[in-house]
């Protein structure tokens, strides 16, 4: 499972850094930006898509084909039609989320933007996340990009991810780590 998750991690950082080279030099970034959003878009809501992009059975040629189709309904930029075809044309559509995340983070990295990830115990209103997002801006001493998500596990409190360091607050893990305390006591 691992030497699988570092396989995409490499591809989609290789792919995500030659298409951020490409849309920069054919001054077309701010449509492969609204392509990439539109895919990740897909790939999370499109179940038929998903499913095509990690099918193994389906033949090269008819991945080919539908991402092609794919891009030309939805008026895809030729500079994300024809990275598309590479992508499918080389059978690396598995990856294809990896690399759109890794290109949404190349291009914070290149505008100086750090990327920060927020999960909490339940949907953060507007105020929390203004909250949020001003405490990190003043702790970082730059712009962020948030993003945030639910997951009802934590039971309540926040994980803040900024970059590789993860800060766990989360009631999850305090009962966790008290679970540990009291068996070695």
């Amino acid at each position: 499972m691992s030497s699988t998750f570092s396989i995409k991690n490499e591809l989609a950082s290789r792919y995500s850094l030659a298409l951020l080279d490409i849309a920069v030099e054919k001054k077309q970034l701010s449509a492969v930006q609204d392509d990439l959003k539109a895919l990740a878009k897909m790939c999370k809501e499109n179940a038929a898509f998903s499913f095509m992009l990690n099918c193994p059975t389906i033949a090269e040629k008819q991945k080919v084909d539908a991402i092609l189709a794919i891009a030309d309904k939805a008026k895809f930029s030729k500079t994300t039609s024809d990275f598309l075809g590479t992508v499918a044309s080389n059978n690396r559509l598995f990856a294809l989320p990896a690399m759109i995340d890794a290109f949404f983070a190349l291009l914070a990295k290149r505008n100086g933007v750090v990327p920060v990830s927020v999960i909490s115990a339940i949907e953060l209103d507007k105020k929390q996340t203004d909250e949020i997002t001003d405490t990190l801006k003043k702790a970082l001493g730059s712009s962020i990009a948030l993003s945030l998500k639910v997951d009802a596990r934590l039971l309540g409190g926040l994980m803040v991810k900024i970059g590789s360091v993860l800060i766990d607050s989360s009631l999850s893990s305090k009962v966790q780590q008290l679970k540990t305390v009291m068996k070695g006591a």
